[in-house]
């Protein structure tokens, strides 16, 4: 399986089916066993934050969202290229990173050859334009579960391991990463652009106030999907209290995302139909949820035959580091294996591994599962290694070695802060 979704010799999702007929085959489970990881509740929450981003993005939300923010930037180019990143990784965190980053590259692009005056991009700030919406689309995916397809692969690996993070707890955790891997993507995308002259604010203002124009007035269906997403996002950050509630004590995330989702085929959009439809529900990427099944069916298959245990044991040597150092080489092994592989598959292959290698060392295992799922999403150097990557790349405006030197800077920063946020910060959350 590993090597057919790092080849991608076989598609990705179908790889993920190979359970199903090869675990019964070799005894390591019967086909029930085999078949009950693709139900496990993590694919439903995945499967009810999809439904949720499509209607926002069904509706045009997203886009008004995002020029509302802008509207407010200054007009420097890293001023700018700051605008474009923080709306990005806003809207990355509850909708598809590859979704955020095809809606802001074509402003940034409009952007940039607007203020070049002669209606061609430059290489200089349509390139960090691009790459800083690209590179902020990964980075705002960890701040949240649903942000990104390999948040919910490892919480139900840990929720597997007796482990339960919280929605909260997880942004508790995430969320200060983020910014900090944010901030450091754009001193080094904005560093040479500080040489550039300050174009006029007026033009860029009146670039955001023509895309704004376009939209209109905000719809009834709009409006009705904005609040259903608040409320949504509201019950996920409140949950412990709603809990102590009469009659909601079995409330979970799982729970609240799919009725929000089932409110949406419910709620009147205003012009005759529902905030959402089947045919919008059916181009979710279904084929994650089957990738994630299969990838929850190995990491249980490694367990119950001890395969897991063997290889954590054949690290054992690694309980004579220091801790920081095991953190920091999983960290690394595991974001510089995500340049040229799925980051979804990556991390699906790694976490019964890295969890043999906790259980081996003595090490907790939050502290050595968190940063290998924060490395996984967090790769900057390849254009396969991730989409908003290959976005970014198929601009034009980005070369090769561009992309190569910024993103082997930025991911040894990286590695920097996720060991950094791992070793200090999690023991204040997690005790």
């Amino acid at each position: 399986m590993v090597a057919w979704w790092v080849s991608e010799a076989v598609p990705v999702a179908a790889t993920a089916l190979l359970p199903l007929v090869v675990l019964p085959m070799v005894g390591a489970g019967d086909p029930r066993e085999a078949a009950a990881p693709y139900a496990d509740p993590i694919i439903f929450l995945f499967i009810g934050g999809f439904m949720l981003a499509a209607s926002v993005e069904r509706w045009g939300l997203h886009r008004r969202l995002a020029l509302g923010f802008l509207a407010r930037v200054g007009g420097s180019p890293p001023a700018i290229l700051a605008g474009f990143m923080g709306v990005t990784a806003l809207l990355s965190m509850w909708i598809s990173n590859t979704a955020a980053t095809l809606m802001l590259v074509p402003i940034a692009l409009g952007v940039a050859k607007t203020l070049a005056g002669d209606g061609t991009a430059p290489a200089a700030l349509g390139g960090a334009l691009v790459l800083g919406v690209a590179y902020a689309a990964s980075i705002g995916g960890i701040g949240t579960p649903v942000g990104s397809p390999t948040n919910l692969v490892a919480i139900a690996y840990l929720e597997r391991q007796a482990l339960t993070i919280s929605f909260t707890d997880w942004m508790a955790a995430a969320v200060p990463l983020m910014l900090v891997v944010l901030a450091l993507a754009w001193v080094v995308l904005a560093a040479p652009l500080k040489q550039a002259g300050k174009p006029e604010r007026g033009d860029f203002a009146a670039l955001v106030a023509a895309e704004r124009d376009r939209l209109g007035p905000m719809s009834r269906g709009e409006l009705r999907v904005l609040l259903l997403f608040a409320a949504v996002a509201l019950c996920w950050m409140t949950r412990p209290l709603l809990q102590e509630l009469p009659g909601l004590a079995g409330l979970n995330d799982t729970g609240i995302a799919v009725a929000g989702a089932i409110a949406l085929f419910l709620v009147p959009g205003g012009d005759g139909s529902r905030l959402m439809d089947w045919p919008t529900a059916e181009r979710i990427p279904w084929g994650i949820a089957l990738l994630f099944g299969g990838g929850l069916a190995v990491a249980a298959a490694m367990d119950s035959t001890g395969v897991t245990a063997w290889l954590g044991s054949s690290l054992g040597w690694m309980a004579l580091l220091p801790v920081i150092l095991v953190v920091a080489g999983i960290t690394a092994i595991v974001l510089f294996s995500s340049e040229v592989a799925s980051n979804t598959a990556t991390l699906s292959a790694f976490l019964p591994v890295v969890g043999g290698v906790a259980a081996a060392t003595g090490i907790a295992p939050l502290t050595l599962l968190f940063p290998a799922t924060m490395a996984a999403s967090l790769a900057f150097m390849m254009p396969i290694g991730t989409p908003p990557n290959a976005i970014a790349y198929a601009t034009g405006l980005v070369s090769l070695s561009r992309m190569l030197s910024v993103g082997l800077l930025l991911n040894l920063l990286t590695v920097v802060a996720i060991v950094a946020s791992s070793t200090w910060l999690l023991p204040l959350i997690f005790g």
